[in-house]
């Protein structure tokens, strides 16, 4: 590989990884304060301490949902393409090809 298939290569590597960060950061998945506030934090095992959380409930709930609309009822009925009345169909043609023998005009070859 040449030298400036390299150099393409490279940038088009550069750009990537930009075009995925600058994606990332306008989805606020990545911002240079969210980046701050993860770098400035203590470790979560240090700051975690045993407590006593409240269980959620495990009730039932209810939840009730708007059934949809009953369709219209179709009734298809399927009858017999029509018959068309028109000309009879011609009888079959039956091509017959005889042999010539003998003295044709041009001595029997061919058609």
């Amino acid at each position: 590989m040449n030298s400036i298939h390299r150099t393409g290569a490279t940038i088009s590597g550069f750009v990537a990884i930009l075009t995925v960060a600058g994606a990332l950061a306008a989805r606020s998945f990545v911002s240079p304060a969210g980046v701050a506030a993860v770098a400035s934090q203590p470790p979560a095992a240090a700051t975690a301490a045993p407590t006593d959380a409240p269980t959620p409930s495990l009730d039932p709930q209810t939840i009730y949902v708007r059934p949809a609309a009953t369709p219209e009822i179709v009734t298809v009925t399927q009858t017999n393409p029509p018959v068309v009345q028109g000309k009879p169909k011609p009888p079959p043609v039956f091509h017959v090809i005889v042999p010539v023998s003998g003295g044709g005009g041009d001595g029997g070859g061919g058609d």
